[in-house]
């Protein structure tokens, strides 16, 4: 939607339009000039040149000429003026914006920093954004920043490997940061950083070249992640097994049935912790499907109804999301 601002603008571009248009037209009916001719003899008078004119004028044309001349002044004023106001009043809200929105990352907790905001650090974004989920991205790239500014998203100016930079995030209170930078170098010098500024925060890494999954575990990072590995299975397994993904991708990206297939941290407080999963009811209950469940570094897969849930397991449960949401009070 166009700004009333941007809608003034507009209007005095067109008043400009119509006064030479209107001036053309005067010179070809008064001076029986052709339409260059009376163009160019507009386009002098307007913008207060003056120079040479094509022929003496009669009486008639120089009186047309001086009014031709006051209403020229009167809307290149018009018009300087009004794009002074759009330009003021860009700057000013997007100087507002920027402060507001710097507020609004100190006040932040538990929110996921995402370094980069090229194809992958869009497709983060865009899934964050679908699951109301708060973050933060950092980016470099200044038309990036002005997009994401214009949508109205969180957006930190700057290169990700600073200190400065990252810590206006409010890495701290973050949980988690994805580094989806450009090399891996600048990947690696980032978990670092992140490590430094919040030891506890979940890295999860972009791995650009092949092999370079290592090094980025050595620097810290939980998970790597290599897009063309992944993309290359994907396109595999699609092709062998093209029900099981169509199924993956209902239960992770949502479907028409709302289904999802989600992890939930059980509290040591909560109702659930010291039952097995056949006296916590959790199927009757709740009506998921205990996929899996993980204890520390110890993963089960398929858990039986004799297995107690602990405080601190994560459970794999898949099934409505308003049911996942049920579960998920019931573990708080």
């Amino acid at each position: 939607m166009i700004s009333p601002r941007l809608q003034a603008f507009v209007k005095s571009i067109f008043a400009g339009v119509v006064v030479l248009a209107s001036g053309t037209a005067g010179y070809v009916v008064i001076e029986d000039m052709n339409a260059f001719d009376a163009l160019y003899m507009t386009t002098i008078t307007v913008t207060t040149i003056g120079f040479k004119e094509v022929f003496p004028l009669s009486t008639g044309g120089r009186v047309f000429t001086m009014l031709l001349a006051f209403a020229g002044v009167g809307v290149i004023l018009l018009i300087a003026s009004e794009f002074a106001r759009v330009m003021l009043e860009t700057d000013l809200r997007r100087v507002l914006g920027i402060r507001r929105e710097l507020k609004l990352m100190k006040r932040l907790r538990n929110h996921i920093v995402v370094c980069g905001h090229g194809r992958m650090g869009r497709a983060v974004v865009d899934v964050l954004r679908q699951r109301g989920i708060p973050f933060v991205v950092v980016e470099t790239d200044p038309e990036r920043c002005s997009l994401l500014e214009d949508n109205g998203l969180p957006v930190v100016r700057g290169d990700a490997t600073e200190e400065k930079v990252l810590a206006s995030t409010n890495i701290t209170e973050a949980r988690t940061i994805i580094t989806c930078l450009a090399d891996d170098a600048h990947n690696v010098y980032t978990i670092l950083l992140a490590r430094q500024l919040n030891p506890k925060v979940t890295v999860i890494a972009r791995a650009v070249e092949s092999g370079a999954e290592e090094r980025l575990r050595l620097a810290g990072a939980d998970r790597v992640l290599n897009p063309y590995t992944l993309g290359g299975t994907r396109l595999a397994l699609t092709a062998l097994k093209p029900t099981v993904t169509d199924f993956i991708d209902q239960s992770l990206l949502g479907s028409s049935v709302e289904l999802e297939l989600a992890e939930i941290v059980v509290d040591p407080s909560s109702e659930l912790a010291g039952k097995t999963l056949a006296g916590a009811e959790v199927r009757r209950r709740f009506g998921i499907i205990v996929v899996a469940l993980k204890r520390g570094d110890r993963a089960i897969f398929n858990p039986g109804a004799e297995e107690t849930i602990e405080g601190g397991d994560v459970l794999v449960a898949l099934g409505p999301l308003a049911a996942i949401e049920r579960v998920e009070r019931a573990v708080r």
